[in-house]
């Protein structure tokens, strides 16, 4: 049995599963380490003007910070290279390819000042400038509503020109993934974080309320005439945590399985829980273990038991189902959030549920199914051959041989075998049967089937690909075959 780089599947599943479903609401992008830093870049940060900035500086590989005459007060830590910035740029490389990512945008062009935009994902395939009146950014009640700009190529904002936050809308919720360099123009006001692939300028006067985070380029801020850059502070909301009933399939409500959204779920499986007010901001996906059991001032319990967490924002958790919950059909859940207690929901709890998971984390398309010998996505591209084995990634297969503690990873020798054989299906021929099914080695809730792609099946770039195990069939996705 081939194992898969445990590295594909924390980017490709417990990654992707901190995006609510295509369609949805957009979460905010989580930044990990970037969290505590104001400024981040590849070659050097440059300050002149005087003045503060709040938060920490980072700048790698290059090492150069240079700050000014008379130099500025970091209200924070600068790191100069060393592991702390190189770490807090591969968190920007994760937070930008994720921005960037994102489905089912907007489109927007050239000049977008004048406009009222609302909580959403839009998106410029070219430049993006705000250059001819007041940008406003309307959160319409919602302290938790997300924007974010997927730009091309640079991201302007001309002299005087305000970007402005009505109705609730929160600098921390707001993200600007700019395609090359972004340019702020003097006295000009900004507010949220710039995930820019080369560079940063604020010319002399320009206010961030945000972040200023380069990859490749330098970060460059003039403080003189009034300049300002600080963190943005996540508001909290004042209202107490609620987890939403039970809904139907692709609802996106109630606690459902993590790979197709339907519920019922299973003990020791992947889950999503929908409500609203179920954090304090956004965690970033965990995918170090044992997970924890708290996330962002949040804490669920299920069934009585404590709650492993891969992510927690305020609409949405992704949770493993305690392995202590076999055998139990309706069970209880609620979610503490800085000691506010949720209303208690019920959780269906059976034997099998399972789910296949996807790339664009709805349960259908593109599934997240590799190609056995290579370790590549089974996709347009790099289809699978036929004869050849694939590698399905799934959820809710139920009980496994040597079963690990929850939230603890499965481990790699001996494997932990599912005591139930799946059936699967590819390209409507049935009946296949796996050569290896049970939790994905080093991997939390997470279950790998291993089968042969039959010599029968027609090639295409979308073959669909479904599993069934104890009478209970799976959601439908597609690879590529050729």
């Amino acid at each position: 049995m081939k194992t898969i780089s445990a590295c594909f599947l924390v980017t490709s599943v417990l990654g992707c599963l901190a995006v609510v479903n295509a369609g949805a609401a957009q979460t905010a992008v989580a930044l990990g380490s970037d969290s505590t830093f104001v400024a981040l870049a590849g070659t050097t940060v440059t300050v002149t003007g005087g003045g503060s900035i709040t938060g920490n500086i980072g700048i790698s590989p290059g090492n150069a910070f240079v700050p000014g005459v008379p130099p500025v007060t970091v209200n924070g830590t600068v790191y100069a290279g060393g592991s702390v910035a190189a770490q807090a740029q591969a968190d920007l490389t994760t937070a930008y390819n994720d921005a960037a990512g994102r489905q089912t945008p907007v489109i927007v062009s050239g000049n977008i000042g004048g406009q009222t935009l609302t909580p959403g994902l839009y998106k410029s395939t070219s430049s993006l400038a705000v250059s001819s009146g007041v940008l406003t950014l309307d959160a319409q009640g919602d302290p938790n509503g997300v924007f974010i700009f997927q730009i091309a190529s640079t991201l302007t904002m001309t002299s005087g020109q305000q970007v402005v936050l009505a109705n609730g809308a929160n600098a921390a919720n707001i993200f600007w993934q700019v395609g090359s360099s972004a340019t702020i123009g003097t006295t000009a006001v900004i507010h949220g974080n710039i995930l820019a692939a080369v560079s940063v300028s604020l010319l002399t006067g320009a206010t961030l309320d945000g972040r200023a985070l380069a990859q490749s380029g330098a970060v460059t801020v003039d403080t003189g005439g009034g300049n300002s850059v600080a963190l943005p502070v996540a508001t909290v909301s004042s209202s107490p945590p609620v987890i939403f009933p039970a809904g139907t399939v692709n609802n996106s409500t109630g606690t459902v399985n993590g790979a197709s959204f339907i519920a019922p779920v299973v003990p020791g499986s992947i889950a999503a829980v929908f409500g609203s007010n179920l954090s304090v901001g956004n965690s970033s996906p965990v995918v170090s273990t044992p997970l924890p059991t708290t996330l962002a001032q949040s804490t669920y319990l299920i069934g009585g038991h404590s709650v492993p967490m891969y992510m927690a924002s305020p609409g949405q958790a992704n949770v493993q189902i305690p392995w202590e919950l076999a055998g139990q059909g309706l069970v209880a859940i609620t979610d503490t959030v800085s000691g506010v207690v949720s209303n208690t929901q019920t959780v269906s709890l059976v034997a099998f549920a399972p789910g296949i998971f996807s790339m664009n984390v709805s349960g259908t398309g593109q599934g997240v199914i590799l190609d056995a010998g290579t370790s590549q996505l089974a996709t347009t591209g790099t289809p699978v051959l036929r004869g050849a084995y694939i590698a399905i990634f799934c959820t809710g297969l139920g009980a496994v041989t040597n079963q690990p503690a929850t939230g603890a990873p499965a481990p790699s020798s001996p494997l932990s075998y599912t005591l139930t054989q799946p059936s699967i299906t590819i390209g409507g021929i049935s009946g296949l049967v796996a050569s290896y099914a049970g939790l994905a080695p080093t991997q939390v809730g997470l279950y790998q089937v291993n089968v042969l792609v039959p010599s029968g099946v027609i090639p295409g770039n979308a073959v669909p690909v479904a599993l069934s195990i104890g009478g209970v069939v799976s959601n439908t996705v597609t690879i590529a075959v050729q």
